[in-house]
């Protein structure tokens, strides 16, 4: 019933007034309710012209049976909201479980959605329903705020503001200062904002290399070398191969840092290519400082047609092949620099050289500008050895660019010419006439057992002529103004350039003034008569099969998908608090026995905040039945706001 004359006279205080003073309302026609200063006044359906049948009546109250009953069903054990975090939790398993399938493979090429997409759809959807469990939970936990002692009626506002957004669910935490169960609502909600982006940020994508079945990848590597320039002198001399003398060349004289004279032939039309153990006949540098070894002498010169009596000559020079390099003492006359190819018996450190060692003496610091004297010059010299070897390698190539990685070497060998061999003559003379390398190695190392590999004995001679010809020769200078590279008598291929460079040029890799030249020189000069060696069959015959070349993978790029695991914390924390929440509110409300209103308005139309005594509120079921066919308007009364 309405409340009297007087409670309704206590009613104008309030905020929001109710209908119009002078309206005049029948209430023989209106019904009446108040609701702490508000009333809301609503007409009753016109009743029909005919009363319905018994039965009509009895079907229509079935039906309204049925519909209140499954509402009380769902509000009592919060169908939907556990229906929601079920869903959630659904949509982030099958997240995980999508991303574990593609993880670490290649990116699917679905015909109408991306994985992104996918997991994005997927992503929203969880989110969309642990939120809304989590709305309902905060919006049930006001009734249980307020059913638990008397609070300020702002936090009903807070509470409400809490269930719509972050901005709402910050105030309440710092409202109720992390002492209330709605704070782990309130945090979920907010770290809800960075729900989306972790969930993308899962997938990262990456190329990788894959087998392409329709390339073929082809690597020179050769077993024997045998290739020449022709004969001089009736085979007194052989000139090398023009094409291992061009590769030569380029590492001493072509400044290209990219190096192409050191890069063995292959073909790889995807870019990307791999081969297995592969073993190939090549060289390699070896270099010592023997400078401990100098002999060096300062002395006065004496009759001397020149006109030099009385200069002091510096001398430097290293014992058995007479390697010799020397200065005036403070003048601009002198041989600073003398490079020699050496026989191996005179040879100090590699005695037992295939190919004829080379030894370099210079003083240090040395430039076109430099002057000595017999007390502040030092000397250094150095020896070194290009040696045929066996190399075992695994080689690939990266967008373009070879690498080798090495397996074994293997350095013994033994000589056609060699004295005391265990072979008779007759089986001698039908062996063609060079060195041999027998490793013990297997298919691990990339060849098959008992595999033999040769360099052929007019192959070794064209090298040793090439090396005396290009590695012999001296700097000699008369003054600042006048400097000759001086070759050895046999002139048959560049000394000068290459003394020249090794004095003052610009060689790949090298410094220029460093006493280690020679070596970094001998490096890239045994580098490229690798790859003479490994090019030679391929170079004769042109095609890849007969030329008996390598064959490996070819690889093409393919996009990949990495799932970073650690970004799946945060949503599965979000559904942990919004579990947790939506739990506690089932559990605290059976505590305070709270009505299951959650986030619905309409109650708090009915209910009245004043004496206890004379309070006027509504049952937890009533409010459906109060509210059918009700229809109220908003509108402006006396400057008041007015629900009528």
């Amino acid at each position: 019933m309405p409340p009297d004359r007087r409670n309704e006279a206590s009613q104008s205080d309030s905020p929001i007034s109710s209908v119009h003073s002078h309206e005049h309302i029948s209430q023989s026609q209106d019904h009446i309710l108040y609701a702490d200063g508000l009333r809301l006044t609503f007409h009753p359906p016109v009743p029909p012209t005919q009363n319905p049948s018994p039965e009509i009546r009895e079907k229509s109250n079935q039906r309204r049976n049925s519909g209140r009953s499954i509402w009380t069903l769902n509000s009592d054990w919060y169908v939907w909201e556990v229906l929601a975090v079920i869903l959630s939790a659904a949509t982030l398993i099958a997240i995980i479980v999508i991303l574990a399938k593609f993880d670490q493979q290649p990116q699917p090429t679905w015909k109408h959605v991306s994985l992104n997409s996918v997991i994005s759809w997927l992503s929203t959807i969880s989110k969309g329903c642990v939120l809304y469990a989590i709305s309902e939970a905060l919006g049930q936990l006001k009734w249980v705020w307020f059913a638990q002692e008397t609070r300020p009626l702002l936090n009903l506002r807070t509470f409400d503001s809490a269930s719509r957004g972050f901005y709402g669910s910050g105030e309440l935490i710092w409202t109720l200062r992390f002492r209330h169960f709605a704070v782990w609502g309130s945090l979920a909600v907010i770290l809800a904002l960075a729900f989306d982006p972790f969930t993308q940020n899962l997938i990262h994508y990456f190329p990788n290399p894959v087998v392409d079945s329709s390339q073929r990848a082809f690597l020179a590597n050769s077993t024997y070398y045998n290739t020449t320039g022709p004969p001089l002198q009736d085979y007194a001399l052989v000139w090398v191969d023009p094409s291992l003398k061009a590769n030569v060349y380029n590492s001493l004289f072509n400044n290209d840092q990219s190096k192409p004279w050191a890069t063995p032939k292959y073909i790889c039309n995807t870019s990307n290519c791999t081969w297995g153990p592969t073993a190939a006949i090549e060289v390699r540098a070896r270099c010592s400082n023997v400078t401990d070894l100098l002999n060096t002498t300062c002395t006065t010169v004496t009759n001397n047609f020149s006109g030099y009596d009385g200069t002091t000559n510096c001398t430097a020079t290293l014992p058995l092949a007479n390697t010799t390099a020397w200065f005036l003492s403070g003048m601009d006359v002198l041989q600073p620099l003398s490079v020699a190819t050496v026989h191996a018996s005179t040879a100090l450190i590699y005695k037992n050289a295939t190919l004829p060692p080379i030894q370099m003496i210079s003083p240090t610091n040395l430039s076109m500008n430099t002057t000595f004297t017999e007390n502040t010059a030092k000397w250094h010299a150095t020896e070194c050895s290009i040696q045929p070897i066996i190399h075992s390698f695994n080689a690939t190539v990266t967008n373009n660019i070879y690498n080798e990685t090495t397996i074994a070497t293997w350095e013994n060998s033994w000589a056609t010419w060699d004295r005391g061999l265990n072979i008779s003559d007759s089986e001698l003379q039908k062996i063609p006439a060079g060195m041999y390398f027998n490793p013990p190695w297997g298919l691990e190392q990339g060849i098959t057992p008992n595999t033999s590999f040769m360099l052929s004995s007019v192959a070794a001679s064209s090298l040793d002529t090439f090396f005396q010809g290009l590695f012999t020769g001296v700097w000699f200078m008369r003054s600042m103004y006048s400097s000759s590279f001086i070759p050895s008598t046999l002139g048959m291929y560049g000394a000068p350039d290459f003394i020249q460079a090794m004095a003052i040029g610009n060689i790949t890799g090298c410094d220029v003034g460093s006493t280690d030249k020679l070596q970094c020189a001998m490096e890239n000069v045994a580098a490229a008569v690798t790859k003479s060696f490994r090019d030679s069959v391929f170079i004769a015959d042109s095609d890849p099969v007969s030329a008996s070349m390598a064959v490996g993978k070819a690889m093409a790029s393919m996009t990949y998908v990495e799932v970073r695991w650690q970004w799946i914390v945060l949503p599965g924390l979000v559904w942990v608090l919004g579990a947790v929440t939506l739990v506690g509110s089932m559990w605290k409300s059976r505590g305070v026995r709270a009505p299951k209103w959650r986030n619905d308005p309409v109650p708090l139309l009915f209910l009245f905040r004043g004496q206890r005594e004379n309070a006027v509120g509504v049952a937890e079921r009533e409010v459906e039945e109060k509210v059918e066919g009700l229809r109220v308007r908003l509108y402006e009364s006396g400057g008041r706001m007015a629900l009528g």
